[in-house]
């Protein structure tokens, strides 16, 4: 298993790359690379393909408003158009997929321990550090609670026949009515758990210790060499 940083390196590597593709070839090398990436990593094509859905889905509506403006400003036909926006498409799909493909195979929190464990072996008692780490964890952690505490209340609602029934507009309605109550409770949330942070002696000790290490392995520098190869790779089709 890579750790979180190597599979960082490598996200930033390839979407560095994908903003100086200049023609096919390097799109197809780019892509080849994910399918070989999603294959050795036993990744779900379901699961790359539900994170990618909403550019895909979207992807008429803005050549729907787009395409008009820009031939009525510009002079050009469509078809001329299409040309123009089709490698800043296609980069934008590549891009999109590489962070799927991340995000299915670490987490931010992850990445986190990782950065941890870095600043714990080098045993520096910086307080602010410790404090900006905490920080960052309760941020992640954030969006999770927020998500979940909403469902909570939909299926409330449902089970009281609260149901949608007016379509899209009742579901922003009912989305606003209930983010006030959803915040306030997830800060009420936040200061009981810093109430219980603070009890259990929570920075008295500096640097603090990671539960879950992450180390570099031989398979990070094997992956690092993989990654200079598929740099010069790249390098060649220009």
């Amino acid at each position: 298993m890579l750790n979180p940083l190597t599979w960082l390196f490598s996200a930033a590597l390839f979407l560095t790359l994908t903003f100086k593709a200049a023609n096919v070839h390097h799109l197809i090398w780019l892509l080849s690379s994910l399918v070989i990436t999603a294959i050795i990593a036993q990744l779900s094509f379901s699961s790359i393909v539900r994170r990618v859905k909403p550019f895909l889905f979207f992807l008429p509506v803005m050549l729907a408003t787009y395409l008009p403006l820009a031939v009525i400003l510009s002079g050009t036909g469509i078809v001329e158009q299409l040309r123009l926006l089709t490698m800043p498409l296609l980069r934008i799909f590549l891009m999109l997929s590489a962070m799927a493909i991340f995000l299915e195979l670490t987490s931010a929190t992850a990445v986190l321990d990782a950065v941890r464990t870095i600043w714990f072996k080098a045993g520096r008692k910086w307080r602010w550090v410790e404090y900006a780490f905490q920080m960052l964890y309760l941020v992640f952690r954030f969006f999770p609670m927020f998500k979940d505490e909403f469902s909570t209340r939909q299926s409330l609602d449902k089970a009281l026949c609260f149901n949608d029934t007016s379509g899209r507009f009742f579901t922003i309605f009912t989305f606003a009515h209930h983010v006030p109550a959803v915040v306030s409770n997830i800060f009420h949330r936040a200061d009981n758990l810093g109430m219980a942070m603070t009890i259990r002696g929570f920075g008295a000790t500096v640097p603090r210790g990671v539960a879950k290490q992450m180390s570099f392995g031989f398979s990070d520098l094997a992956a690092v060499g993989v990654c200079i190869l598929f740099v010069f790779g790249f390098s060649t089709l220009a």
